[in-house]
């Protein structure tokens, strides 16, 4: 199976994220590729406009004749095998669960219930918790940070499979709306719970003197 890897950008990568991504594709070619069933493309494509991004990388990677796409956010720390244990998974969507990179700290994996509230329909989000899990679990939408996607998923779900606008509970990322709008053609998204416990979120933060610590003499 040759999986497109499609990284999103700016105009630079973290340092974390490119040695990451270095030992992932040396990893992938040795133990996956080698046996000549396997196959790796990479892409990246510089922006601002993450939606127009995703559908434009999304749409290389088949043309060039990809079975499979694997976003990587270009802020994300991973394990190096994380091509070969989203494949073993099996499904058509699988994510991680990875955290927000800016306090308050929050899973980015999402399941949404709907309900009525007297005639209101209530569109209700809530995070899902990955401590303590295993295996994959169903859920609604995960955030784009590290996501496989089988071709035969873009192949049924119409264009633009990337879009972002205003949803009934507010703003509706591209991530949220790719997996929302798959799941009403009958692709099922997971969230890989044991991976997710290796990946992070890469952020920054502003030290000032109420970091400082005296140290003892």
């Amino acid at each position: 199976m040759r999986v497109g890897v499609c990284v999103p950008c700016r105009d630079e990568v973290h340092t974390g994220f490119a040695f990451d991504f270095a030992r992932m594709a040396a990893h992938d070619a040795s133990v996956r590729c080698k046996d000549g069933k396997g196959g790796l493309s990479l892409y990246t494509m510089p922006g601002t406009l993450i939606f127009d991004q995703r559908e434009k990388l999304a749409e290389v990677a088949f043309k060039e004749g990809c079975d499979a796409v694997l976003f990587i956010d270009s802020d994300m720390r991973f394990p190096h095998d994380i091509i070969s244990i989203m494949l073993s998974r099996e499904v058509p969507i699988v994510g991680v669960n990875a955290t927000t990179r800016r306090k308050p700290v929050t899973p980015t994996a999402k399941m949404l219930r709907k309900y009525m509230d007297g005639e209101t329909l209530v569109h209700e989000w809530s995070n899902i918790d990955s401590r303590g899990k295993e295996g994959i679990e169903a859920v609604t939408a995960v955030g784009f940070g590290a996501v496989m996607i089988r071709r035969e998923v873009f192949e049924k779900t119409g264009r633009p499979w990337f879009d972002a606008g205003w949803g009934a509970s507010g703003v509706c990322g591209e991530d949220v709306y790719f997996c929302v709008k798959a799941g009403s053609e009958g692709f099922q998204t997971y969230v890989d719970h044991e991976l997710s416990m290796h990946i992070r979120h890469i952020g920054t933060y502003e030290y000032g003197w109420k970091d400082f610590e005296q140290l003892e003499e």
